[in-house]
């Protein structure tokens, strides 16, 4: 049985907005387990008003949650979902190519130098960056590292 076409009208607003959603690339959609990839451009940050990397990853990538003591300062970085006793639940974070040890540090790149930032799930984390980016990877591009 399906949805009689005299329906369609109704329900073109609904299809498109589930298409927008199920679109990897410029959406703010979860990454999930099966290598999807999203990438967050220049605009995207701009209209979202971050002042730095930190804000624009918490604004634009709900995927991850975000700890931060009460003055705003970050505390910790997790994957969103089940976590693991074994495994960290950290994604790992690059900028320009360089491997961040300490996330906390991304508060100190001011969100007008960031070209973008692509988030890999966990599989094609792991299969680029190694056993460690089970939780996935944040890939963040500057224009000073172009």
């Amino acid at each position: 049985m399906g949805v009689p076409s005299r329906n369609w009208p109704a329900l073109m607003p609904l299809l498109s907005l589930c298409a927008a959603c199920l679109h990897p690339h410029g959406t703010s959609q979860a990454v999930g387990d099966d290598g999807d990839r999203i990438l967050i451009t220049e605009e995207r940050i701009a209209r979202s008003g971050a002042l730095n990397a930190w804000e624009a990853l918490k604004r634009l990538a709900p995927q991850f949650r975000y700890g931060e003591k009460r003055d705003g300062r970050p505390t910790s970085l997790e994957r969103r979902g089940r976590s693991s006793i074994l495994l960290d639940d950290a994604p790992r974070v690059f900028v320009d190519g360089a491997d961040v040890v300490d996330f906390r540090s991304l508060t100190q790149i001011p969100a007008s130098t960031i070209l973008s930032i692509e988030i890999l799930g966990g599989i094609e984390g792991t299969t680029y960056y190694g056993s460690n980016a089970v939780s996935g990877v944040i890939l963040i591009r500057t224009k000073n590292g172009s």
